[in-house]
């Protein structure tokens, strides 16, 4: 491990009064200036948790410790534990696998001015690696906007199946944590957010990453608007509808991502917005399934939305009108496993896979021919997409006049290869349907 991963790096764990995230942050500016806070997290309570308000976590300034072991940990701790009026028997010292030391203190809790801190952590910087994520595996790499993906810290969000979670990135430029914060409060007032990230993307060039978690209602959805108007609504008001929209490429209720990399400024400019249904996008859990409309968890009519008839009948027709795939493959050689052929090909999982079914051709080859599922893109996009996939090359395309399709690609291997000879991509509305 390096001299920064070894380096140790205190967090600070309140509870604020406050139910909205920018009251919360304005309360809490203070302790950002005094205790020399290098970045800050917030996310709302629970509804039905022991707590009201918001749980805020502020990072300090990391730095390589003086001692070593268990004294650098009380070294690092101990100006906390008597600003929080706690004692040393409050602090528990440890080491982990790694060898690395760490410390957590929880003493009595005692609220002033709103604020209540909750623990002191101490532990080594390369031990918080698995607070982060990497983009995710459905997220293709494109050089465009590869500047605006970046490892992100986990975030909690409370959603539903019948909710969107959406992942807001955004950078800005300031001088120092507080401003940062100020220049942010706006966005944090939105009573859609959930939690919030902000921290230093930029050793010495006074840049700033911003992510925000909100969560959205499932509501108005059809075939042109599959995550609902509200996210339409709020790609507009991010000013992302010029970016470049992406799928994943199976599944009606998967993920999607809206990137468009911009200037920096003063203000948080937002250059992605990432959507998924019930859960963050960027998790790297399996990702939404093409699912029976009845086993989407629809919770039928909220105050103030549709009717669970409503949803199933915009479902229904999204999947009816929807653009599927069929993929053939033609081997030489035995085939053990027909799933597990298209799996390869592809990169996809088994659920991803409607149906697959094999045949012995009059030349001996064996022909697997698989359905995909749906997807709401396009059919050369969704083509496009699974060719990226398969990493091969060349392909020959026969593509749509309209977007809706159909389209065709096809790969032959060189003349003389045994196992994989042919692939055919075929992508349009309905197909295999009948």
């Amino acid at each position: 491990m390096s001299t920064v991963e070894q380096a140790l790096i205190t967090t600070v764990s309140l509870h604020v009064v406050d139910t909205r995230l920018d009251d919360a942050a304005r309360r809490c500016r203070p302790l950002v200036a005094s205790l020399g806070a290098v970045s800050v997290t917030a996310s709302r309570t629970e509804v039905d948790g022991p707590r009201s308000g918001v749980n805020l976590g502020l990072t300090l300034t990391p730095a390589a410790p003086s001692a070593s072991g268990g004294e650098a940990v009380r070294q690092f701790a101990a100006p906390l534990l008597e600003r929080f009026r706690w004692g040393r028997g409050d602090l528990d010292v440890g080491e982990t696998a790694a060898g690395h030391p760490w410390g957590f203190a929880a003493g009595p809790e005692r609220t002033t001015d709103g604020v209540t801190p909750l623990s002191v952590s101490v532990g080594a910087v390369g031990d918080a690696a698995e607070e982060w994520w990497d983009p995710p595996e459905w997220l293709p790499a494109d050089a465009s906007v590869l500047a605006v993906r970046r490892r992100v810290r986990r975030l909690p969000a409370a959603a539903s199946d019948d909710d969107v979670v959406a992942r807001v990135h955004a950078r800005l430029t300031a001088p120092d944590l507080d401003t940062a914060l100020v220049r942010c409060l706006p966005l944090l007032g939105r009573a859609d957010v959930w939690s919030v990230d902000l921290h230093p993307v930029a050793v010495d060039g006074d840049v700033w990453g911003l992510v925000l978690l909100l969560v959205l209602p499932l509501v108005e959805v059809s075939p042109q608007a599959p995550f609902g108007t509200g996210v339409d609504a709020l790609a507009a008001e991010f000013g992302l509808l010029t970016g470049r929209l992406r799928r994943s490429p199976l599944g009606v209720w998967m993920v999607a991502a809206m990137e468009a990399t911009r200037p920096l400024a003063d203000a948080p400019t937002v250059e992605a917005l990432y959507l998924r249904t019930a859960i963050d996008p960027f998790d790297p859990g399996p990702v939404d399934r093409p699912v029976e409309t009845r086993e989407m968890g629809l919770r039928g009519r909220d105050e103030d939305g549709p009717a669970e008839a409503e949803l199933i009948s915009a479902i229904e027709e999204a999947l009816r009108d929807a653009v599927r795939v069929v993929l053939t493959v033609d081997v030489v050689g035995p085939v053990a496993d027909a799933a597990a052929v298209v799996r390869d090909v592809v990169g996809i999982d088994e659920e991803d896979i409607e149906s697959v079914g094999s045949e012995t051709l009059a030349d001996g080859r064996q022909r697997i021919v698989a359905h995909l599922g749906a997807t709401l893109m396009g059919a050369e996009e969704v083509l496009r997409t699974v060719v990226t996939a398969a990493e091969l090359q060349p392909w020959e395309f026969s593509l749509p006049e309209s977007a809706d399709g159909p389209a065709t690609a096809e790969w032959h291997a060189p003349a003389g290869t045994s196992g994989i000879v042919r692939i055919e991509l075929n992508a349009g509305e309905r197909l295999g349907l009948g």
